[in-house]
């Protein structure tokens, strides 16, 4: 089994952590942009996340609430400073709403510094991929090499290194899986809906610039979808999808491949839809292939954001289909 340690060291007012993972920059940088998966992991052990809302663009904002397993919320806020799609982000992190208790634990390790907002720091997320693997570098930024040492000996190290290991358990699928995950903000009933209908689905199945054509639909365990999907290129490709199991409003199973047998190149998809409010619901796909390396060459021609654009779109459909009623 793979197994990685988190490296710490020391530069002119930064502290830097590293840590490799056993899995695809596609997949790392997913769990480490999208909420739904950071609140899986982030923070020591013991600690939940409560709140992680993430408006990933530059100029975003973000806060997530961490809460220790003694109930104490850590809230931490910023901005997003600069992006850099699959190499790195930075952002902000100030400290302006974390409790005064643990000012002045930090202000033990850091010496007097006068001024709280000095506390205040600037993290780099760099990620680097080698051989299917991925290493993830954390620069944090201090305002000076007293914040910096106090920090580093507060347990950043240790944090952190708990922080990868809830990363690597709860959040980094399988060798062999693709998980996407999105919140849409409509009924769990309306989201299922839209996956059953073969009037509808045609106007919203697949990435942008896609167009999907329906030739027949049985929407029932065993039944199939045969349909043809056209890219912005000219390019036709076949579909088809037999469903396997099929659980009213929450839960489609099914398998979904090209139709040519002799390409065996089906995969297994499961997709739950989970109430989150009565007019949010979060979907999560989980797609499972025949090997690794099957796996990422999917991740290599998109899958993921070729997915995510599906779901995007299905999101869109439903705010017209709400809007014409």
């Amino acid at each position: 089994m793979f197994k990685s340690e988190s490296i710490l060291t020391l530069e002119e007012n930064i502290v830097r952590i590293e840590r490799l993972f056993d899995a695809p920059i596609q997949l790392v940088w997913e769990v480490w942009t999208n909420p739904l998966h950071i609140s899986k992991w982030w923070g020591p052990k013991g600690f939940t996340n409560p709140t992680v809302e993430f408006d990933f663009k530059v100029g975003g904002s973000y806060r997530i609430v961490m809460r220790s397993p003694d109930g104490v919320d850590y809230p931490i806020i910023g901005k997003f400073l600069e992006i850099t799609p699959f190499q790195s982000f930075v952002i902000s992190d100030l400290v302006d709403e974390h409790p005064d208790e643990w000012v002045n634990e930090i202000q033990k390790l850091t010496g007097p510094i006068g001024n709280k907002e000095l506390l205040n720091s600037k993290l780099r997320v760099l990620f680097e991929e080698t051989d299917g693997k991925t290493k993830v570098i954390l620069v944090t930024e201090f305002a000076n090499n007293q914040i910096r040492d106090g920090f580093a000996k507060s347990g950043m190290k240790e944090g952190w290194s708990e922080s990868f290991e809830k990363l690597d358990e709860n959040a980094l699928p399988k060798s062999n899986e693709i998980y996407i995950e999105k919140i849409l903000n409509h009924p769990q009933e309306l989201v299922f809906n839209a996956f059953a209908d073969s009037e509808s689905v045609g106007q919203w199945w697949g990435p942008n610039g896609f167009k999907t054509t329906t030739q027949s639909k049985d929407f029932r365990v065993g039944g199939k979808w045969i349909f043809n999907m056209l890219g912005p290129d000219g390019t036709n490709y076949p579909n088809v999808i037999e469903y396997k199991e099929i659980r009213q409003f929450d839960y489609m199973e099914y398998a979904h491949g090209s139709g040519n047998a002799n390409k065996k190149d089906d995969f297994l998809v499961k997709i739950f839809l989970i109430v989150l409010e009565p007019n949010r619901t979060v979907i999560k796909m989980q797609m499972a292939f025949s090997d690794t390396n099957v796996r990422n060459a999917k991740l290599g021609i998109g899958a993921i954001e070729g997915g995510k654009e599906t779901l995007s779109r299905l999101n869109l459909y439903l705010d017209k289909k709400a809007n014409s009623l």
